[in-house]
């Protein structure tokens, strides 16, 4: 599981569009490389990720889609 914290803390932006930043990237440039990089290597590696910015159930996958990405939550179940 990566823990994904503030690499993508808007989701409903940065998944589809890693390149774009917002005021609070201290550097904008690095912070994009690394929205891109986490993408990648989560889709690639089908990893499951968690992060507090992403909807409920808070956890899930990203995969390709176009030139950016989409999450693909997981699906919840209650019954522990």
């Amino acid at each position: 599981m990566l823990v994904q914290s503030d690499v993508i803390n808007i989701p409903e932006f940065f998944l589809g569009n890693p390149d774009w930043h917002v005021a609070y990237d201290i550097d904008p440039v690095k912070a994009a490389q690394t929205r891109q990089k986490f993408c990648d290597m989560a889709a690639a590696e089908k990893v499951l990720i968690a992060g507090f910015h992403l909807a409920f159930p808070s956890q899930g996958y990203v995969e390709k889609y176009g030139s950016g990405y989409r999450p693909v939550p997981i699906r919840w179940n209650p019954v522990l």
